[in-house]
């Protein structure tokens, strides 16, 4: 199975360039372009916001953490 991200589906040529400048910054031991951060943060938030939108508030969190402590 590969596990790279390009076999997850349609991404677009940006999202993979970004990463592959995060994934090569974080590699070589330096911080990323500030630029770079700043893009990749925007469009998680926007991301954020989307599943919000659609899903509403997913409040998984706590029920799985009693889940897995009583368990």
């Amino acid at each position: 199975m590969n596990s790279d991200i390009r076999s997850t589906g349609p991404i677009p040529p940006d999202v993979l360039a970004d990463a592959d400048a995060i994934i090569a910054a974080v590699l070589a031991g330096r911080k990323p372009d500030p630029k770079l951060a700043a893009r990749v943060r925007e469009r998680a938030e926007q991301v954020r916001l989307e599943v919000f939108e659609k899903h509403g508030l997913l409040d998984i969190g706590l029920s799985a953490i009693r889940e897995l402590r009583d368990a």
